[in-house]
């Protein structure tokens, strides 16, 4: 076997893949997350820092610049971001790795897995809704089951014109990969990854809200796929339909989960006040 014939062939492939070339729609992807990367470096408030990671705007866009329909890819994607945050705060707080390194680690494993699942994937509709289903059993069981302490406010002390363009390097990185991932790219985590390094010192708020995604956002991926694959609506009617629904799931889940974590605050402080 000639491997260096293989290799060359390999690599040829993997630059093809590879999104050089950007298109209006990877522009605003970039500017959209750049934006609500810089705005969640800037919040104090650690859980409202993780709501900047959940809302599917990103997510959006990523579905208009990808122009594929919502499938099971989608769904297994929310439920790879969910396993992604897991692995960046187990890297940095258990086993002490920087942040940097840990994100890095966890978007290692989300490409990595993405790319060998994309080609596997069903493409069949009832594949699509047990995956949604999943997703949103999960969702609720981790919902109720997760502990609500509160987390560590904290917001960058880099000026709006350093750090801006800094997330911007970074996100436009991030989408060289966009053609390599397909679907998946949809909830790759372009958002989470940012959040991640502005919530290091409270990595548990962020894995606390993507419980919320999973309960929401599989709602909103079955709505857009039948809209789109049997009414024909134009992506971005289909994009509005789906934000629609999601945030009249997400809104009061979200509410619910503030109270508590004001719940389990409140109960911290007579404890601390003794100390």
């Amino acid at each position: 076997m000639d491997f260096g014939k293989s290799f060359s062939t390999f690599e040829s492939a993997m630059f093809e893949s590879l999104n050089f070339h950007f298109a209006f729609y990877d522009w605003l992807l970039v500017i959209v997350v750049t934006a609500l990367g810089t705005l969640s470096a800037y919040l104090k408030d650690p859980q409202l820092k993780a709501v900047t990671a959940t809302i599917p705007i990103p997510c959006g866009f990523a579905y208009i610049a990808v122009g594929l329909p919502m499938g099971a890819a989608n769904a297994i994607a929310g439920f790879m971001c969910l396993l992604y945050v897991h692995i960046v705060r187990f890297l940095h707080y258990k086993v002490k790795v920087p942040i940097v390194l840990s994100i890095a680690a966890g978007l290692a494993f989300f490409i990595a897995l993405g790319t060998y699942l994309m080609p596997r994937v069903p493409d069949s509709e009832a594949f699509f809704i047990g995956v949604c289903i999943f997703d949103c059993l999960l969702g609720i069981f981790l919902f109720q089951m997760q502990s609500y302490k509160p987390g560590v406010h904290y917001k960058t002390p880099l000026p709006v014109y350093i750090k801006a363009p800094a997330i911007a390097f970074v996100v436009s990185g991030l989408m060289f990969i966009k053609r390599l991932m397909g679907g998946f790219c949809t909830s790759f985590p372009m958002m989470n990854s940012i959040v991640s390094y502005e919530s290091r010192y409270s990595l548990n708020d962020q894995c606390r809200q993507l419980p919320l995604f999973l309960i929401a956002a599989p709602f909103m991926f079955v709505e857009m796929h039948f809209i789109e694959t049997r009414l024909g609506l134009n992506h971005w009617i289909v994009l509005l339909c789906g934000y629609a629904l999601f945030a009249a799931i997400y809104w009061p889940l979200n509410q619910e989960l503030r109270r508590r974590v004001k719940a389990a605050e409140d109960a911290e402080s007579p404890l601390l006040a003794q100390a």
